[in-house]
């Protein structure tokens, strides 16, 4: 798994940003420490402004988190 920065978020298709979005979402909530949680919920946020963007649908934070993958890409 490696860092994504912001403004790399170009470069990723709407697919991955989707699943980068869903594991964000669920490491942030499943994440024992706060801080853990509040860097994937800030990097979600990201994922959902760059999909808003690109005029695609984006899903509510906790469904996205039902179908993301704890510690998945996109998550850190």
């Amino acid at each position: 798994m490696s860092y994504i920065e912001s403004n790399d978020l170009v470069s990723f298709s709407k697919e991955e940003l989707l699943s980068f979005y869903c594991n964000a979402a669920k490491t942030g909530c499943k994440a024992l420490g706060h801080t853990k949680g509040q860097r994937n919920k800030t990097k979600a946020k990201a994922y959902a402004a760059e999909l808003h963007n690109r005029g695609t649908n984006v899903p509510d934070y906790y469904d996205a988190a039902k179908a993301g993958v704890f510690n998945g890409s996109g998550s850190t």
